[in-house]
């Protein structure tokens, strides 16, 4: 009897893989044949779920983007404390940072493709979402300046996630944990009320 494979599962682990393989070959440089090996597949099947190698990095992109967003959900879920939720998006770990270099080198490829920019986007604009869900959330327990434009600052928190997220992805010993611990503490200081 054949196995039956379960495509979304199958594709799920080809985009994992892609994006190790683009993480240790470059964007430019990895080939679908380095795809496939990292995802232990032939080539063959990787192109069987997939149109092209631009189809596959996108792939990879979700996979990465969606690890992240499902750390800061759950982080959302289980700590009222801003700063444990915005520490879940950075990258703390050897997986995270794999997660974050994938967003690094995809951004610069969606600066040379539309589609890909339109996808970037998309991303950019779900994390200004959440960034003002959060930002409202401590307005609501009192801990955010009155005075503060949400959406605004939800714009300069995306900023300051994604300027440590690629500092701390291309050089972890200059951006070691405790070092954004500090600086994501010394932004929200700033945005407590004034007394």
């Amino acid at each position: 009897m054949p196995r039956i494979v379960d495509a979304e599962q199958r594709r799920a682990e080809i985009a994992k893989a892609a994006a190790h393989a683009i993480v240790a070959h470059g964007i430019d440089d990895v080939t679908m044949v380095a795809i496939a090996r990292a995802a232990g597949m032939t080539t063959g099947a990787v192109t069987h779920y997939f149109a092209d190698k631009d189809d596959v990095i996108l792939a990879a992109l979700r996979w990465a983007d969606g690890a992240m967003q499902a750390r800061t959900a759950q982080a959302l879920e289980e700590h009222d404390d801003v700063a444990a939720i915005i520490l879940a998006a950075l990258p703390q770990d050897e997986a995270s940072r794999t997660e974050w270099l994938v967003w690094c080198v995809f951004y610069d490829r969606a600066t040379r493709n539309p589609a890909l920019m339109a996808e970037q986007r998309a991303r950019d604009a779900e994390w200004q979402r959440m960034a003002v869900q959060v930002l409202s959330e401590m307005r609501g327990r009192g801990e955010l300046d009155p005075c503060v434009d949400i959406e605004a600052e939800a714009h300069l928190a995306v900023a300051l996630v994604d300027g440590i997220g690629f500092h701390a992805a291309s050089d972890p010993a200059s951006w070691p944990e405790d070092k954004q611990q500090r600086l994501v503490a010394q932004y929200l200081a700033r945005l407590a009320p004034r007394s």
